[in-house]
């Protein structure tokens, strides 16, 4: 009998533990929140592998994601933001893709390419723990000279280069994943003067990330997919997303996301055979700047599955 009741306690804590710790992790982040940084992406979970080196091959044997942000619609000068992602299973344990990000604010252009590489340990039958690293570079253009000022001054432009190097580790299973990430620990040169835009540049952990999601099967054509976004800068306060959102049928996912004293988003997309997803979100900036700063993005994701590797889970799913 003792035995039996062993067993049990066990079966109760290995199916309601990743649910206490979600809740757990929820609460805590809800009252660490306090205010509003430097928006992110609405659409994050499938574009993770911008943010965290570790997510490189977690999905599918490959994945393609394209996605483009148009922010402050109506607004001349406001941020523009495309990524290109691509990533896979090497050798056993191994992955490894690159990433390519676009952004355009007002007179400056920068584009960001880097190399990500991960590596994936199994801790049961369906819990792995993955590493990753990421390294590139950034180059910028500050076309400063096209600028006018209220005095007619006119500002030299300037354009160069810095190096990236980030770093992530990642713990999921079927239905659960947090992750914690700092993709960019260098400083960057893009807003130095002409004098020293070429100096050195140290070290500098501007941003740290991190993030959970959890999927909870309600009925058979029924799923509720909580997640959230926490991002960390030494120089602002806390910025957090709460996302809720439920797929249908495998086949439409729809839902709400809040960024915390900033933003309220509507999202939606269409999967297509579990592997391919078509999203769209719309943000609605509660802050009354005069304007009505909404902002657009769409988003394409293919995840393919070639039978590579037995390090990871059988189950290539856009719904992460």
């Amino acid at each position: 009998m003792m035995q039996k009741n062993q067993s049990e306690n066990h079966k109760f804590k290995n199916r309601y533990l990743p649910y206490l710790i979600y809740i757990l992790l929820i609460t805590f982040l809800s009252k660490t929140t306090y205010a509003q940084q430097a928006p992110h992406y609405t659409q994050y979970l499938y574009n993770m592998e911008v943010l965290n080196p570790a997510f490189v091959g977690s999905k599918s044997d490959l994945s393609i994601s394209l996605l483009s942000r148009q922010q402050w619609v109506g607004i001349e000068g406001a941020p523009t933001t495309t990524t290109f992602s691509i990533g896979g299973r090497t050798i056993a344990g191994f992955g490894l893709g690159a990433t390519v990000i676009k952004d355009k604010i007002g007179l400056t252009t920068s584009t960001n390419v880097n190399i990500d590489a991960s590596y994936t340990i199994p801790t049961s039958r369906y819990g792995r723990v993955s590493f990753g690293l990421k390294g590139g570079l950034t180059f910028f253009n500050n076309n400063l000279a096209s600028g006018i000022t209220p005095d007619n001054e006119v500002y030299a432009s300037t354009e160069g280069n810095f190096p990236n190097i980030g770093f992530g580790g990642l713990f999921y299973n079927k239905n659960f994943f947090i992750g914690v990430s700092a993709p960019n620990v260098l400083k960057s040169n893009q807003y130095k003067t002409l004098v020293n835009v070429n100096e050195n540049y140290g070290i500098n952990i501007s941003n740290y990330f991190l993030t959970s999601g959890y999927i909870f099967n309600l009925s058979d054509n029924l799923k509720f997919k909580p997640s959230t976004i926490v991002k960390y800068t030494s120089s602002l306060p806390i910025s957090v997303d709460i996302n809720s959102n439920f797929i249908y049928d495998n086949k439409i996912e729809a839902g709400l996301s809040y960024r915390h004293e900033n933003s309220i988003s509507a999202l939606f997309a269409i999967i297509i055979n579990k592997k391919y997803r078509v999203g769209y979100s719309y943000d609605y900036t509660l802050a009354d700047y005069g304007n009505n700063l909404s902002s657009h993005e769409i988003i394409l994701r293919f995840d393919l599955d070639l039978n590579r590797s037995t390090h990871w889970l059988f189950h290539n799913r856009c719904f992460f």
